[in-house]
């Protein structure tokens, strides 16, 4: 499945509180360390699994297994990312420009972040001012051909990758891979589709 070379992308936490509503612990993604528009949109992304969890307290006293569950809603939430970003890039297409900048103001607002001398503090309010719109939510209303192969514990590093196959309108299916140092632990098919994120008081 991991076909598509991926550009050079590298996200934090705090640029993807930006892209998905989600917040801990609910937030399954840590970071974005990949990203491509073409032959096939894909993503990939990771989420460190610690002994701090607050799922280990029930799942399971004494053997701190990582629910699987949560595992494919890493994988969703990364699909949703995925999403985001090309919502962006289309708009910027849309009026002209160049889809690229969209990746470049990412990566100019994670060294915001990071407080890299690099920072531009310009760029980075004008990407501010502009992203509430593209903040769509990928609502998946399906998991197929789910398999969940090995099972993942504390201190392992989560690593998620997504590819759409197809998309129709607003439908959208996927092909999502979780894996540990290379070796998948959760394979699953997903399909939903784009809706925009409700305005919450």
């Amino acid at each position: 499945m991991r076909s598509a070379p991926k550009e050079n992308l590298r996200l934090g936490s705090h640029v993807i509180a930006l892209l998905l509503p989600q917040r801990r612990p609910f937030l399954m993604v840590d970071c974005v360390t990949g990203f491509s528009a073409a032959p096939r949109p894909a993503i990939e992304a990771a989420r460190h699994i610690t002994a701090n969890e607050a799922f280990f307290d029930g799942h399971f006293p004494g053997l701190h297994i990582w629910p699987g569950t949560l595992t494919l809603e890493g994988l969703g939430q990364a699909a949703a990312i995925l999403m985001a970003l090309l919502a962006m890039r289309h708009a910027v297409e849309a009026e002209g420009g160049d889809p690229e900048e969209v990746l470049e103001a990412l990566r100019n607002l994670e060294r915001g972040y990071r407080l890299h001398p690099g920072f531009r503090a310009d760029a980075a309010q004008a990407l501010l001012e502009r992203i509430r719109p593209f903040q769509q939510v990928l609502a998946v209303g399906a998991s197929a051909e789910v398999k969940f192969l090995l099972p993942v514990f504390a201190g392992q590093r989560l690593d998620y990758h997504v590819e759409i196959t197809n998309e129709l309108g607003d439908k959208v299916r996927a092909e999502a891979e979780a894996s540990v140092e290379g070796t998948a632990v959760v394979t699953a098919v997903l399909v939903g589709a784009r809706v925009a994120r409700p305005r919450l008081p």
